[in-house]
């Protein structure tokens, strides 16, 4: 979050991060800032109530003048209560906000008279939990939870008459209430409900005594170290007093605070870190105490464009559950760590007996053998810093010509043995200087045609290697010493026709060698021949990513690492090379120089900040300007482990000096939040979601997104997210596109989300966050649906097998009623046909008349017998179902019977008739009762006309057969078979069957047979 430059008498610069507009907030004027117990941060700004959750702003407020939502106006408090409702003071009132219901309650402010029109609104809280409203210029306004009322209340806080309260504290040691107002200090205990100030003081507070005390107080702070810092506003300007309330004395402590840059300015509030640090804030005021020169420091830097501060007011002042500062502002809101100085970024350097600031432009950097640091800049020479970084002079270039390219320096080697330290400078020369004399001598090496010198080291027998900007590797051989015949001892080895970039010795004496556009090579340390070349175009698993090549380090015997945009890490016994990249988790496809560290890290130069890599774990971590590099990119090959195990990198701005060390996340990770809850585009309230034992979703509603964070500010960038959605998906997956996880179109059924980090160190949550999801089937997939399904289907089978089971017992009862029917009318007319047979047989000699009796009698019987057979076979045809087929063999049978004896008729049937419905045994019935009514009309009614109808009254059939002829008695007729059987057929079909008739009156037969 932060870096610090180490300069002498020089107090810390801080990076800040800032939110803006751009950054989701609603209005760059903030007010008030507040974390809660989860650790979500809280905004109140001029357009209303943000939370940031790290990633992202979120607003809450109506679109509405609807009172039970937050205002859109500006919140210029917010706190939380005891129940983890958040106070929020919406300009001149004051309300409840639940985050979990999104709901707001207001409270009433009760007030007697009217408010005076400049009268500022403040909320106070204890630490017992009592709230207050501070109305400037009226009073002090202890609210009632009960009545959910603020309103003057004497008895819980009070000033003296006439006194108005501008700020008011609770003193940390007893409780008490330090109240500052136009007419001095107050001093109220609730534990006595007693009141103190100068005209009381019974038991002589040394505070209350002080004139300067006397004055209109703006503002009061007491620190853990039981000091009071009072600031008073007399009749010309504001002064600061510290005030010890151990010893009753005064500290020249206030010093420092007048500071603005000679710019107006206000101080309203102080604080104190956890750490013990004193800040004091307000309009154009950051000041920070300086503990070491007791005196405040102010903090501004307008001049670092994304990481300074800019500011006229500062409102609210936060520390968070990290340790990191956090200002509301009318810019936006600013962050900052101060404890996390773990990258100390230098621009200083010493120039003409005076340290300056200045671009430094390093390429090149070592740690002498007497811990000196020296670079090699472009331009500006040989630079020189001690352990510590503080700049220190050098004799490098004293007694040189001033030649421009002696200042540009690429690269630096020591000469441990002779305590020589070689320059390679532009243009072919070479500076040696002289630890001992401080003096340099300086030589244009021969073979390389003047060319830039970007490389010089040493190999295991102590020869020296240079490379050349066009690709000149040279040697230098120690035998030719420093002495008259040092040009005699350069060799030019090879020329591969390119820049050479780095080159490394190996412990076995070969040569590596960097190359541009030309990849690796491998030398021989003494005869110089190539022994292998690594390139681009080589087989799989053999290749490297990119012929340009800018470092290689050893990691162990057989594993090199190669930086050519990205990582290559080779074998060199077996000559392959796995490519690690951005699909590895490389940060950046841009890596230049690395460094591996005491801890088996490589640490690696990235054009947008530092990487660090875990090659045993195969992790990756960036640190970039949030982390506290001004500038964070590292395009040449200016880096150097110290021996202590400090890390050194330069660039063409400034050099930056750490300890990988403290960079280590030792802390637990904290534990994964959800953030948001996302049902297509509806977000859900997180709070309400995850106090729920399982989320319910209709089938309809199954496209959902999940949004999580650690809500931890400082590592939010070097933690690595896992989630799986349990039923669905079968492993982790790794967060690498944002922190949410999204699922469409999820299937019926019962899932447990499941999300949790691993910071940059490897170390896991300690918890793994879940939220169980339920996801309701469609009602046509539900268990009861099924169910009933089930049963519907067993109903229809059972009634498909009923009516196959009716089909045959129907068939059974025609068979049957068949048999009986040939029994009954065939066996019996057989019966007597054989009879008369056998008469007429025996008569066939002695009575002829008798015999042709007989024959006729056995005539008639074959007749009937052959329209019983006939209608049988016709009541037992299909194709004789319809109604038409019985009215037409009605109609037939009338007409064969009735024309024959001279009986006029007339037969009619209703419409209605044909659309009926009767079965096989209904349709015989009712034939064979028309049947026989038309015979007897026929043989003993002697009519001359009749009438047959057939029709459909009040859901009955009725069958009428009426006629004109004698008629008989009812009551005294002899019914016989024919009657008898009509009657038996009319019960069948559950009818009755009605005879009319009288002597000379005619005859009628009414069947009504009800239909269902």
């Amino acid at each position: 979050m932060l870096f610090a430059v180490s300069a002498p008498a020089q107090h810390r610069k801080y990076i800040f991060n800032r939110l803006s507009l751009k950054d989701g907030l609603a209005s760059n004027q903030v007010y008030c800032i507040y974390q809660d117990k989860k650790g979500f941060m809280w905004f109140g700004t001029a357009h209303g109530l943000q939370r940031y959750d790290g990633r992202k702003t979120v607003m809450y407020r109506s679109g509405s003048s609807n009172d039970r939502y937050v205002p859109s106006s500006g919140i210029f408090q917010i706190f939380e209560d005891t129940s983890r409702l958040l106070w929020l003071r919406p300009g001149n009132e004051a309300g409840l906000f639940d985050p979990q219901t999104f709901r707001y309650r207001k409270a009433v402010i009760k007030t007697e008279g009217e408010i005076p029109p400049r009268s500022e609104y403040k909320m106070f809280k204890s630490s017992a939990g009592a709230v207050f409203m501070n109305i400037t210029k009226y009073g002090i306004l202890p609210y009632d939870p009960v009545s959910n009322t603020f309103s003057l209340d004497s008895s819980r806080i009070r000033v003296p008459v006439r006194w108005y309260a501008n700020t008011i504290i609770e003193d940390p040691h007893n409780g008490d209430y330090w109240i500052g107002c136009d007419s001095g200090l107050v001093i109220y205990r609730p534990s006595t409900r007693e009141m103190f100030y100068r005209d009381h003081n019974p038991h002589l507070h040394p505070v209350l005594m002080e004139k300067k005390f006397h004055e209109p107080i703006t503002a009061l702070f007491i620190d853990s170290k039981r000091r009071s810092w009072i600031t008073t506003w007399p009749k010309i300007t504001e002064q600061t007093f510290c005030f010890d309330l151990n010893n009753g004395s005064f500290l020249p402590y206030g010093n420092g605070l007048e500071n603005r840059n000679g710019l107006y300015g206000e101080l309203h509030h102080f604080i104190e870190q956890s750490n013990g640090a004193i800040w004091a804030f307000g309009h154009m005021t950051l000041h920070e105490f300086d503990s070491a020169q007791q005196k405040f420091q102010f903090v501004r830097d307008d001049y670092i464009d994304d990481f300074g501060i800019k500011f006229d007011r500062i409102f609210s002042f936060y520390e968070d559950r990290e340790q990191s500062l956090w200002l509301a502002t009318d810019n936006g809101v600013f962050v900052f760590n101060p404890e996390r100085q773990f990258f100390n970024t230098s621009k200083y350097l010493w120039n003409n007996g005076k340290i300056e600031e200045k671009e430094l432009a390093i390429n090149a950097i070592i740690e002498s053998s007497d811990g000196t640091i020296y670079a090699g800049s472009w331009g500006l020479g040989t630079l020189t810093w001690d352990a510590n970084m503080n700049p220190i002079p050098n004799q490098v270039l004293k007694g040189l010509p001033d030649k421009v390219m002696l200042r540009q320096q690429w690269c630096i080697f020591e000469d441990t043995v002779h305590r020589k330290i070689w320059f390679g400078c532009q243009g072919g020369w070479v500076i040696i200087y002289d630890q001992q004399s401080k003096r340099s001598v300086f030589y244009q090496v021969p073979g390389i045609q003047e060319k830039t010198i970007r490389q010089i080291i040493s190999d295991k027998n102590g020869n020296i290697w240079l490379g050349s900007q066009y690709g000149h590797l040279v040697k230098w051989t120690p035998i030719a010493g420093y002495g008259p015949d040092f040009l005699k001892g350069f060799d030019v080895k090879q020329n591969i026709g390119t820049i050479i970039y780095k080159i490394v010795a190996d412990p076995k004496g070969a040569i590596w060698v960097c190359a541009h556009n030309k990849g690796l090579y491998k030398f021989d340390g003494s005869s110089g021949v190539m022994l292998r070349h690594y390139h681009a175009n080589d087989a799989p698993g053999k290749s490297l990513h990119s012929n340009v090549v800018k470092d290689i380090v050893q990691y162990s015997d057989s594993s090199w690492f190669v930086s050519t945009g990205v990582l290559n890490q080779l074998n060199p016994y077996t000559d392959s090379i796995q490519i690690i990249g951005t699909d590895q988790g490389l940060p950046s496809g841009s890596t230049s120089c690395m460094e591996p560290d005491h801890d088996g890290h490589i640490w690696i130069g990235l054009m947008n900040g530092l990487g660090r890599y875990h090659p045993k774990r195969k992790s990756f971590t960036l640190f970039t300007q949030r982390d506290g590099l001004i500038n964070g990119d590292f395009p040449t090959n200016a880096s150097l482990v110290k021996r202590s195990g400090d890390l050194l990198f330069g660039n063409a701005h400034d050099i930056v000096q750490f300890n990988p060390r403290n960079l280590y996340v030792r802390a637990t990770p904290l534990e994964v939040n959800i953030t948001d809850f996302k049902l297509f585009n509806t977000y859900l309230p997180p709070d309400s979601i995850m106090n729920l034992d399982k989320v319910r979703l209709q089938h309809n509603q199954n496209s959902i997104t999940i949004e999580f964070a650690t809500l931890s500010y400082l590592q939010r960038d070097k933690t690595t997210y896992f989630y799986m959605l349990e039923g669905l998906d079968p492993n982790w997956i790794r967060a690498d596109l944002g922190l949410y996880a999204n699922y469409a179109l999820l299937p019926p059924g019962s899932y447990t989300f499941k999300v949790m980090c691993r910071n940059a160190d490897g170390v896991d949550s300690p918890t793994i966050t879940t939220l169980r999801i339920q996801v309701e089937p469609p009602f046509y997939q539900t268990w009861w649906f099924i169910s009933l399904l089930a049963l519907l289907l067993a109903g229809i089978i059972y009634m498909v097998h009923r009516f196959r089971l009716n089909r045959l017992l129907e068939m059974e009862r025609v068979r049957t009623r068949i048999a009986r029917d040939l029994h009954d009318d065939m066996g019996s007319t057989l019966s007597t046909i054989n009879i008369l047979s056998e008469m007429a047989r025996m008569k066939v000699d002695k009575d002829a008349g008798k015999t042709a009796e007989y024959l006729n009698k056995i005539s008639d019987n074959s007749s009937r017998m052959m329209e019983a057979m006939d209608d049988i076979v016709w009541s037992i045809n299909p194709m004789n179902d319809s109604m038409q087929r019985i009215t037409a063999r009605m109609r037939e049978f009338a007409t064969g019977v009735l024309e024959a004896r001279n009986i006029e008729f007339s037969f009619r049937v209703d419409d209605e008739v044909a659309d009926l419905k009767l079965n096989m045994e209904e349709r015989r019935d009712l034939f064979l009762v028309f049947k026989e009514a038309v015979n007897n009309l026929a043989k003993y009614s002697l009519c001359k006309n009749a009438k047959i109808e057939l029709r459909v009254k009040q859901h009955t059939l009725q069958l009428m057969v009426q006629d004109d002829g004698i008629g008989f008695n009812p009551e005294t007729a002899d019914s016989g078979n024919g009657l008898n059987n009509m009657r038996k057929r009319a019960q069948s079909l559950k009818g009755k069957l009605l005879v009319k008739s009288s002597p000379d009156n005619g005859s009628t037969v009414l069947l009504e047979v009800p239909l269902t």
